[in-house]
C-alpha cells in the first residue's frame, strides 16, 4: 500500500507543478491582453497546449493509483485519502489534493477574466471594421451644385471581410 501511496503522491505532485505552470501562463496571457496583443500570446497558448497534453498523460496514472488504493473505479482522491493510514502519508496526499484544488480554482478565475478580455477585444475589432467598411453617406450636392448620379464610389475596404 505504501508504494501505491508514494506513486500517487508523485503523480499528484507533478500534476500540481503542471497546474501551477498553467496558472502562471494564464496570468501572463492576462497581462498581454491588458497591455498589448502580440506574438507572445501565441507562444503562451502553445505552451498551455503542451502542459494540458501532459495532464492528459498523467490522468490514467492518477486514476489507476486511486482505484488501487480505494478499491473502486468510481472513487475520487478524497475517498482514496480516507482509506490511507496516517503512517502511509495521508496528510501529504491531503495537502497536495488541497493545493491542486486551489490552483485549478485560480486558473478558472483567471481564464474567465481572460475570456471576457478577449470578448471585449473582439467586439472592439468588429466595431472598428464596421466603421471602416460602412458605405459613405449620400452627398446632397456634387461639384458645381449638381446632384450626383447613381455613381458608386469604391469603399476603402471590401465589406465582405
Amino acid at each position: 500500500m505504501k508504494a501505491v501511496v508514494e506513486e500517487l503522491k508523485k503523480v499528484l505532485s507533478e500534476e500540481l507543478t503542471v497546474y501551477q505552470k498553467l496558472l502562471q501562463l494564464a496570468l501572463e496571457k492576462k497581462k498581454l491582453l491588458l497591455e498589448k496583443f502580440s506574438t507572445d500570446f501565441q507562444t503562451i497558448v502553445s505552451q498551455e497546449e503542451q502542459l494540458v497534453q501532459r495532464l492528459v498523460e498523467l490522468e490514467p496514472e492518477r486514476r489507476n493509483c486511486v482505484v488501487r488504493i480505494s478499491g473502486s473505479v468510481d472513487a475520487n482522491l478524497d475517498v482514496a485519502v480516507e482509506k490511507i493510514a496516517e503512517t502511509d502519508g495521508k496528510s501529504d496526499l491531503w495537502l497536495v489534493g488541497t493545493q491542486l484544488r486551489e490552483v485549478v480554482s485560480k486558473i478558472k478565475v483567471v481564464n474567465d477574466e481572460n475570456q471576457k478580455l478577449l470578448e471585449r477585444a473582439l467586439e472592439l475589432t468588429q466595431y472598428s471594421i464596421k466603421l471602416i467598411t460602412r458605405a459613405p453617406a449620400d452627398v446632397t450636392y456634387g461639384p458645381g451644385g449638381r446632384q450626383p448620379g447613381a455613381i458608386s464610389k469604391p469603399s476603402l475596404v471590401d465589406r465582405k471581410a
